[in-house]
């Protein structure tokens, strides 16, 4: 990827494709089945929902501000160490897909307002991974792509087991 201003558009064409895809996802879920979880399994659809407004603010919003954004106790409930199965309490699917699609504009605007910030520490290595900042970028959108695929696997075996 070009680290010039090109580069950054792509990468909002990348990060508006995916999240438009999980918001149409999680929209064709049904509500019986936000929190199923399946013997064998530890998370459930609405986990994978929260866990991607988690992503994108640890991989592209905290890197490229200096701080995190994410709601209270969200870290706890969809970061990457939660134990969703130990969870009871979880936000209901408006408030998560707020999260999704007011996390998506922010995203947009800092891409948009920090090109040339983002254009020069392009090959800036993250702490403790040695990828360079817009590789990380979009590795995290690339790790909400794949949820949408076990979203879908979680729909068809909740669509499975409700068909006896």
């Amino acid at each position: 990827m070009s680290t010039n201003g090109n580069g950054i558009r792509e990468l909002a064409i990348l990060a508006r494709q995916v999240r438009e895809v999980t918001l149409r996802v999680f929209d064709t879920v049904d509500s019986s089945a936000l929190t199923w979880t399946p013997t064998g399994t530890r998370n459930h659809i609405l986990w994978h929902m929260g866990h991607a407004v988690w992503v994108a603010d640890v991989l592209t919003i905290e890197p490229i501000t200096g701080r995190g954004e994410l709601p209270s106790g969200w870290e706890q409930q969809f970061g990457q160490d939660s134990q969703p199965a130990t969870i009871r309490d979880w936000p209901d699917r408006a408030v998560v897909r707020s999260h999704l699609e007011s996390q998506l504009q922010r995203v947009l605007q800092l891409f948009d307002s920090e090109q040339e910030t983002l254009a020069a520490r392009a090959d800036q290595l993250w702490p403790n991974s040695g990828w360079p900042l817009l590789e990380g970028i979009i590795h995290g959108w690339h790790d909400e792509a794949r949820h949408q695929g076990e979203v879908h696997l979680l729909q068809k075996l909740w669509r499975a087991a409700n068909a006896r």
